[in-house]
């Protein structure tokens, strides 16, 4: 029996975490995870589009307290998925798939909360300097104030997502994005926050190029 190309992609993603010292439970649970979205990207296109909108569908079915769970399975899966080889080399050198980094999950926050939150706290110099060269880049490329101050907001709800974490490596950044992305209803600001993530978590690594990064600035307004 010749086997599908998702059952390939899954093996090659289990294999190389197993490879990497992850636990069997551990790796059972991305085996699920990823199980569950199979019969949505069975008869698809090999592309993000499309297997954006597969994982949409499946989280329709999904309890939005579960999405910061399934999504970084889902995404690392994508790559084996379409056969990407150079993403997935990426990944591995930037230890997204490494078994023995801190585990750590963002502190779930509803929207009411981390809106209150961001006249509240007063970030440190440390979160404010990325934040800070991001809006310069920002104003460098043409954008409004209202894009500036809705970027703002995003990016200070990520930074509080972020002041619990024990390291400044990818994947943690990554759970902290997700974990937002499931504050928030609409598909637009779904995209406005993963592009504000995209753009900003080179500024927050500290990386001297970050506005190389950047895309063209959209002018958008944020709506919870």
């Amino acid at each position: 029996m010749i086997e599908s190309r998702e059952h390939t992609a899954l093996h090659a993603y289990i294999n190389l975490l197993r490879r990497k010292g992850m636990a069997r439970e551990s790796l059972r649970q991305r085996e699920m995870t990823v199980l569950k979205l199979v019969p949505y990207i069975e008869y698809i296109p090999p592309n993000g589009p499309a297997y954006r909108q597969a994982v949409d569908r499946l989280f329709e079915t999904v309890e939005k307290a579960e999405w910061p769970i399934l999504l970084p399975v889902l995404r690392e899966y994508f790559s084996f998925w379409i056969n990407d080889i150079k993403a997935i080399a990426a990944m591995n050198e930037d230890r997204a798939f490494e078994s023995g980094v801190v585990e750590w999950k963002p502190v779930q926050m509803d929207i009411k909360y981390m809106l209150a939150s961001l006249d509240a706290v007063t970030l440190t110099s440390f979160e404010m300097m990325p934040l800070e060269r991001y809006e310069q880049a920002l104003r460098s490329g043409g954008a409004d104030e209202l894009f500036l101050d809705t970027s703002r907001k995003l990016v200070k709800m990520l930074l509080l997502r972020l002041r619990s974490a024990p390291h400044k490596q990818p994947n943690v950044y990554r759970q902290a994005v997700d974990a937002n992305l499931a504050l928030f209803t609409r598909e637009e600001m779904h995209q406005l926050l993963l592009k504000v993530g995209r753009e900003f978590y080179y500024f927050w690594k500290g990386d001297a190029e970050a506005p190389s990064h950047m895309r063209t600035s959209a002018r958008l307004a944020l709506a919870a």
